[in-house]
């Protein structure tokens, strides 16, 4: 019996190595050789590494000699509530001079958690604006961070008017999934299980879903991906080869990758 569930799960790996994931959302804290090499060995073909400050920003142009890396940069609005106008506006500037080499504008966005009052919120949602409207001059898509600020983060998008929004580690409810459908929208999975999040997916189509691992966050890694991918298959009720095939194909159309730039398995 033992020896059949070790094949069987030996089988399971090569069936998904067969298959192809990208990571919508993560960050530079693991991203070593071994760490890349093990979510390769696992199927993982590409990952939208995301900037948070300056130095962040900095390390992630770095990383782009790496095969499968694709850049998106940006200020936490955890950052950008100590962030003077001089250090922001050398990110905007930064982003701006390396319009070419990126993929998107993120990680920005709203965090109540983070805001003792008013003035704090204003200035988030001050420097959220100044990214949104840096992201339609460069025709590029933002990756927004939304904590206890749901309905103020789609309302400031809507407001923009930009068409290329992707809400990750989405933690809104099922209103709230349904109007990032109809703004024509993207929201995103971690792999960690949320009965809010699965029936948030329930109501909206498989085309404005897409996984991630946020990694290192709660202790992921960037081969943890599968473990979105299956969350989604539980949600709208699809097998795991189907809904890995759609979420790359959602996450390829969304940021715009293609099949040049992905990491070739034999």
């Amino acid at each position: 019996m033992a020896t059949a569930q070790i094949n069987k799960s030996k089988e399971e790996m090569r069936h998904k190595q067969r298959l192809e994931f990208i990571d919508a959302h993560c960050h530079m804290d693991m991203l070593s050789e071994e760490e890349l090499d093990n979510a390769y060995a696992r199927g993982v073909t590409a990952l939208i590494v995301n900037g948070v400050d300056t130095n962040s920003n900095m390390a992630v142009l770095d990383s782009l000699t790496r095969n499968g890396i694709f850049a998106a940069l940006g200020v936490h609005p955890e950052k950008a509530i100590g962030m003077d106008d001089k250090e922001l506006k050398y990110n905007i500037d930064l982003i701006r001079a390396n319009a070419r080499s990126i993929t998107a504008i993120g990680e920005v966005g709203l965090d109540y958690t983070f805001t003792k009052n008013d003035n704090e919120k204003e200035r988030q949602k001050s420097v959220f604006g100044q990214f949104i409207d840096l992201a339609i001059e460069l025709d590029k898509p933002v990756s927004v961070h939304s904590r206890e600020a749901m309905d103020d983060t789609l309302d400031i998008l809507e407001r923009k008017g930009i068409k290329r929004a992707h809400l990750h580690f989405f933690e809104g409810d099922s209103k709230h999934a349904k109007r990032v459908e109809e703004l024509g929208f993207m929201l995103s999975i971690p792999p960690l299980y949320s009965a809010k999040r699965l029936k948030a997916m329930e109501g909206i189509s498989i085309k404005n879903i897409m996984a991630e691992t946020d990694s290192p966050t709660a202790g992921m890694h960037f081969y943890d991906i599968d473990k979105s991918v299956m969350l989604i298959a539980k949600a709208k009720g699809m097998d795991f080869e189907s809904c890995a095939v759609e979420i790359s194909d959602n996450t390829k159309r969304f940021f715009n990758i293609g099949l040049h730039n992905l990491i070739r398995r034999v």
